[in-house]
C-alpha cells in the first residue's frame, strides 16, 4: 500500500461540522463568528475595567500603608523620647530616695544623740 493514507491517522480535511454551523451559509457563519467576537470583546472590556479598579484599589491601599507607617514611626520616636525621660526621672527619684533615707538616718542619730546626752 504505497502512496495511500496511513492507518490510524485521521484525515484533517475530514471532520464533523459542529451543530451550531450545520446548514448555515458562509454569511451566516461569519455573522455568528462576529457575534462571538463581540461577546468576547465585551467580556475583555469588563475584565479590563475590573483589573483597572483593582489596580486603583491597590494604589490606595499602598498610600494608606505609607501614611500608617509614618504614623507608626512618629509614635515610635515619641515612645523613645518618653522612655528616655522616664529613665531620667526614675534615676532622680532613686537619688532623692537614697538621700532621704540617709537624711532620716542622720536625723535619727542626731535625735538619739541629743536625747541621750
Amino acid at each position: 500500500m504505497t502512496g495511500g493514507a496511513k492507518r490510524g491517522v485521521p484525515n484533517p480535511w475530514l471532520f464533523e461540522e459542529p451543530e451550531e454551523t450545520r446548514g448555515l451559509g458562509f454569511d451566516e457563519i461569519r455573522q455568528q463568528q462576529q457575534k462571538i467576537i463581540q461577546e468576547q470583546d465585551a467580556g475583555l472590556d469588563a475584565l479590563s475595567s475590573i483589573i483597572s479598579r483593582q489596580k486603583q484599589m491597590g494604589k490606595e491601599i499602598g498610600n494608606e500603608l505609607d501614611e500608617q507607617n509614618e504614623i507608626i514611626d512618629d509614635l515610635a520616636n515619641l515612645v523613645e523620647n518618653t522612655d528616655g525621660k522616664l529613665r531620667t526621672e526614675t534615676r532622680r527619684v532613686n537619688m532623692v530616695d537614697r538621700k532621704s533615707t540617709s537624711c532620716v538616718s542622720h536625723v535619727c542619730l542626731l535625735i538619739a544623740g541629743v536625747w541621750f546626752n
